[in-house]
């Protein structure tokens, strides 16, 4: 079986992984002439991956978005090898699905590495959340003032506001409910569905993408 894993050099340096445990914000990259991810096709396959991969023992994922050539994932884990295994099962998930969908027989999907950031303090946790539910308004690529991003997780996100009128889907989620204690607290988790992230947001260093 080939891997979904490109041999090919990845853009994202090749540094030590993070010890985790607890919110790690994580980004999966596609390989150059792949197709655009978000179209609304795309995004079944992607989201019914996310639905069957979204918690493993020791893994769960709580928020994502789809870009054009990359995913944004929010994650918890309780150590480093059930992050790896988690990320490893749904990257294969998505991979396969993927291939099927564009009708390739076989062939890898992502970049050789993902990036991954552990993320531990509140302004931390609160300004990855952002950066990840609305990252499509970073790359301008949505812009409604009234309503999330319909490529991520933000339409099943309880802690937007800013409209009355936010569209919820009746189907289940394709995430879980976070159990981190900043994620998980009414008065922290409040985000405007038209704030635009950017890297002066709430200061500190964020993965730019």
């Amino acid at each position: 079986m080939q891997s979904c894993i490109s041999p090919r050099r990845s853009s994202v340096p090749h540094s030590p992984r993070p010890e985790v445990r607890g919110v790690c914000h994580v980004v999966f990259r596609i390989r150059r002439g792949l197709p655009w991810l978000r179209t609304p096709r795309t995004w079944r396959v992607l989201e019914r991956a996310f639905r069957r991969g979204k918690e493993k023992p020791g893994f769960r994922l709580v928020q994502f978005s789809v870009q054009g050539d990359h995913l944004h994932l929010l994650v918890e884990a309780e150590s480093k090898p059930e992050l790896a295994r988690g990320l490893q099962g749904l990257a294969i998930r998505i991979a396969k699905n993927l291939n099927r969908f564009w009708r390739r027989r076989a062939g890898s999907v992502f970049a050789e590495r993902y990036f991954s950031r552990a993320v531990k303090t509140a302004k931390e946790i609160k300004r990855a959340l952002a950066y990840v539910v609305n990252n499509a308004r970073k790359h301008r690529v949505w812009s409604s003032p009234t309503q999330p991003d319909p490529f991520s997780s933000g339409r099943w996100y309880s802690g937007l506001y800013g409209s009355a009128d936010i569209c919820r889907p009746l189907r289940a989620p394709p995430v879980v409910d976070a159990r981190d204690m900043y994620l998980s607290m009414p008065c922290f988790r409040d985000l405007s569905v038209s704030f635009t992230p950017g890297q002066s947001a709430w200061g500190g260093e964020i993965f730019e993408a």
